[in-house]
Formats: structure tokens, sequence, C-alpha cells
């Protein structure tokens, strides 16, 4: 890290200490996120409202200041930065963090699961109202929940055609973390770890057949130059971030800023899942003019292999002795993220 780089770094943090007491007068509220501000994706757009709204309802008094594309803290270091008072609020992305969080990261290993996004998403803000653990491992880190923003639905975009259980046997299809190998494995195909960002040359040389992904997040990356086929499986939502917040700065916040960042935080999903379902459709629009087919699965059968195998249900397993001695009702989760 460059020296200008900790300088500015430490000079941010710096200011975070000044909101460790209760302040009169307006308040700057540092937000850290890796993603640019020129990505004009969903995430980037509700990233901005949410600042623009705290102006509104503030009549400017307070702010937010938003630190773009990783000049604060990377994806992977956003956590430890807003811990440490680095900024005040950011983008936590869940799973990346299986291990610190594994209270606030079950959805990840649920794939597949019933919910769509909004309904993730709602179901994640009725956990964290009525089951004490999913605040408490925030408060372990200084953070504190203030927004929700769960993925897409996924579907897995191939370059060639999966119209049939069979048809996914021996196929190439990438995988990351806990769920998604054990799911490749229960279809007969091959899980080929790899990142997001690799799995475009891979799937135009032939060293993946497909890839797990969401409609935008597909058409963003330009998977869909090079893989022709949508197969639209029952994966569900997967989920995504936690926006946060450093705690001892919420608390240092008077009582009607603390309810305002709280009430904008709750409209967020819903602003958030529109962007979304928008720019989905202007991907389906943008599909149907470029030729990438989207293949309707029969759902029965893809859900009815994946749950029977019994990798899937072990990575469940570890999801629930991962938090046993948490306080946290796994029967009552597991259920909601269960097909019936």
């Amino acid at each position: 890290m460059t020296t200008l780089k900790l300088l500015f770094r430490a000079a941010i943090c710096s200011a975070a200490l000044a909101l460790t007491t209760p302040m009169a007068g307006a308040v700057t509220l540092n937000w850290i996120t890796y993603k640019p501000k020129g990505a004009g994706d969903p995430q980037a757009i509700t990233t901005q409202w949410f600042a623009d709204e705290l102006a509104r309802r503030t009549n400017g008094e307070d702010t937010i200041r938003i630190h773009w594309g990783g000049t604060l803290a990377g994806i992977n270091e956003i956590p430890n930065a807003l811990r440490d008072g680095v900024g005040e609020i950011g983008d936590v992305v869940t799973p990346y963090f299986p291990d610190q969080l594994p209270v606030n990261n079950a959805i990840s290993f649920f794939i597949p699961q019933p919910n769509s996004p909004v309904e993730l998403g709602l179901l994640m803000n009725y956990w964290h109202q009525t089951i004490p653990a999913f605040g408490k491992e925030l408060e372990q880190y200084n953070l504190k929940l203030i927004g929700l923003r769960p993925l897409e639905s996924y579907g897995i975009i191939c370059t060639k055609p999966i119209r049939s259980m069979e048809d996914f046997k021996g196929k190439r299809i990438r995988a990351y973390g806990f769920a998604l190998p054990a799911l490749i494995e229960a279809i007969g195909a091959v899980p080929v770890s790899m990142g997001t960002p690799e799995a475009y040359e891979a799937l135009e040389r032939g060293i993946l057949d497909c890839s797990p992904v969401g409609p935008t997040l597909a058409h963003g990356w330009r998977y869909d130059e090079v893989a022709k086929y949508y197969i639209d499986v029952p994966l569900g939502a997967s989920w995504g971030h936690l926006i946060a917040m450093n705690l001892d700065s919420f608390n240092s916040l008077d009582s009607d800023l603390q309810e305002t960042m709280l009430s904008i935080g709750r409209e967020y999903l819903v602003r958030y899942t529109t962007e979304m379902l928008k720019a989905e459709q202007a991907v389906y629009d943008a599909w149907e003019e470029s030729g990438v087919e989207i293949i309707h699965f029969p759902a029965n059968a893809f859900i009815e292999t994946v749950m029977e195998a019994k990798g899937v249900q072990a990575v469940r397993q570890d999801w629930a002795n991962r938090v046993k001695d948490k306080d946290v009702p796994v029967d009552r989760i597991t259920r909601r993220l269960s097909f019936n």
C-alpha cells in the first residue's frame, strides 16, 4: 500500500473518531464501497440513492461521502475497515466471510432454495428483528446492520443447450463457496473452482461449459457473448451484501438521525430490488435481439435430484454445526430455505 493511501486512510479514520461522541450540527458519513461509480448497475444506482435520500431528508445538513472503487478498502477489507473506523458505512459481501459471519451467511449454504430476492431480503430482515444472534454476530466486529442487498435469482449460462438432467453429465461448471460444488456434483457435472472475472475466457476457450450466474451479471461480465444458452434452473436468489455501519459511529448519532438512517435502510431493499428487476428486463430484451436462448428447465426433476444428494445435505449440516453454539434456531431457518 502506498504512503499516500495510508495517509488518506489515516485522515478518514481521524474524521471517524470525531463521531464517537454525540454530535450537534452537520454530520458527514464516509461510505466504503468496492463498486466503481460509473458501473451504472443496481448497486451503484441505489448506493447513490441512499446518499441523496439522506441529504434530502435532512435538508442537506447530514450527508454521505461515497468512496467508490475500493479507494478506502478492497472488497475483502471492508468489514475490518468499518470495524476500525476507516469509514462509517459500507458494503459487506457476506459470502466472502463464512468463517467470521456464519450466522449472517446462512443463505450461502442453501443452494438451491425457493425464495426470490425480495423474499430473501424480508427473511433476513425478519431474522435480524427476531433472532438476537444475527445482530450479536455483527456487534463482535463493531458493526450494525443498516440495509440489505440480496442478489438476483440465479440460473446457469452454458455454451451448449441443456434440456434434461442427462445433458448436465460431465459438463464443466464454474464453482465457488460451499453449496455450489456439492450441487454441481449432484447433477453429474464437474465443479471447476474459478473466480468471476476468469469465467469469460474459460467459457470462450472451452475450459468451462457453464457458469451459475444471474441475468444481469451474465450480461455485465459479457458471458452472453460466448455462451448463448441460459438455463433457467430453480437455484433461487443468491445472497449478496449487508450494508453495515460502524457501531460506535451509529451510537454517536442523535436519535433522529439514527432513525433516519434505519428508515432509509428499510426502504433500500425495495429500491434495490426494483432497480434489479428493471435491469433484468433490459437484459432479457437484449438477449432476444442477440439470440441468447432462455431454456426453462424442468424444475421438479432438478430439485428432486439435488435435494436427495448426500453432498448437498452435508453442506447444510455444515452450516448447522457452525452455528450450534450461537443460540440460532437452526430448524426454523432451514425450513424457510428448503423446498417443501
